[in-house]
């Protein structure tokens, strides 16, 4: 009997059911991208100099992104332009950290690398998509999909 409350209870405390979904998300950003530049200067008294100057430059891209969430658990294919070299993940998915799924929206956290982890947020209402971190930002326009029933182009 005690066991059977106990079951009751623990179901009851958890959510009803667990939402599935599979997010296809077409849109544009811009890419913080490192950029360098050298100058070699010569003065009138007949000095010379190099000099190189490091920084980043804004790259406006456009991509996709897909976002799977089962059973409480996400991943992400972000914009391969705002991936650095070295990055985490598997076949191109990263996994959605600090995940909420909430009535109105959807955040986390993309785990793409030990100091690189963009917030993700999702608006259930519009369906727009927001990423924003140091590689850059992405907007667009998600719809749900199942990949059961999903048909090729070709």
């Amino acid at each position: 009997m005690k066991a059977l409350l106990i079951g009751a209870a623990v179901a009851a405390a958890g959510p009803a059911h667990a939402e599935t979904f599979h997010l296809l998300c077409l849109g544009a950003g811009s890419a913080n991208k490192p950029t360098s530049q050298s100058a070699y200067v010569t003065g009138s008294n007949g000095n010379s100099a190099w000099g190189q100057v490091m920084g980043t430059k804004d790259v406006a891209f456009q991509d996709q992104v897909n976002i799977e969430i089962v059973d409480g658990v996400g991943k992400i294919r972000m914009p391969r332009t705002m991936l650095p070299n070295l990055r985490g993940g598997k076949d191109g998915w990263m996994e959605m950290e600090n995940l909420k799924v909430g009535d109105r929206e959807i955040t986390a956290n993309a785990a793409v690398n030990f100091i690189n982890s963009p917030k993700v947020r999702i608006d259930r209402m519009t369906g727009i998509l927001n990423i924003s971190g140091k590689s850059g930002n992405f907007t667009a326009q998600c719809k749900p999909y199942d990949p059961a029933t999903e048909r090729r182009a070709f």
